[in-house]
């Protein structure tokens, strides 16, 4: 589990790939960063926002990419990986993902384009009742539990208008990574991966930010 207090928040060195590393090997993981095209908040969009993360956590990629670890902000996405099967190169699922999820981008941005709307999240959320929230909390903190974006007031969010999907490209064309080397290293990053929501004041803890998931 991730530890949240840690302070400082530790700094990433990342690089666009590491002379001699295996990256078919399945023992180890990457810290894999992924920028938009131009920097657009465009995840700032629900529906593009869910359909990604659908595509990252779909029963085709967990099969051959061993996901511990993401958080999906409005012009990034950060994610631990590695490869179930060293037939397979990390660099080359990362390939398969970005393609699909910018096809899924174009499908978005002609509804977007269409309707003129961007589907933002909502500013006036309603709190739960007392009784209801040391329950719903417990579950939150310890995973068992997740929000939706509808349901959460995200304060700074941007607010992303229809002229920002006219680009074709979703993805910036490289991706930056860092190789897990130890424990301490791990525990690092699923740090940076669970307060950046926080630190961007997008929330206040981390399991309020609905686009962050933990798994084994």
């Amino acid at each position: 589990m991730p530890h949240f207090d840690d302070l400082p928040y530790p700094r990433r060195y990342n690089t666009l790939r590491l002379l001699g590393y295996d990256y078919t090997s399945t023992r180890k993981l990457c810290a894999i960063t992924l920028v938009s095209d131009l920097r657009r908040p465009i995840f700032a969009d629900m529906p593009l926002a869910k359909a990604v993360l659908a595509s990252l956590l779909s029963s085709e990629t967990l099969a051959n990419l061993h996901l511990r670890a993401f958080t999906l902000m409005p012009d990034h996405l950060h994610f631990l990986a590695g490869v179930r099967n060293s037939e397979f190169d990390l660099s080359d699922l990362i390939g398969r993902f970005k393609s699909f999820t910018t096809q899924l981008y174009w499908k978005r941005s002609h509804e977007i384009l269409e309707f003129g709307k961007v589907s933002l999240p909502s500013q006036c959320v309603g709190k739960s009742r007392g009784k209801e929230s040391p329950k719903l909390l417990s579950a939150l903190s310890s995973g068992t539990a997740t929000l939706r974006p509808e349901v959460v007031e995200l304060k700074k969010w941007p607010c992303v208008r229809p002229e920002s999907f006219m680009k074709k490209n979703l993805w910036q064309g490289r991706f930056f990574d860092h190789v897990i080397r130890n424990d301490i290293d791990l525990r690092e990053n699923l740090d940076y991966i669970a307060m950046n929501p926080v630190r961007a004041g997008f929330v206040t803890r981390p399991w309020f930010y609905p686009y962050t998931g933990f798994l084994d």
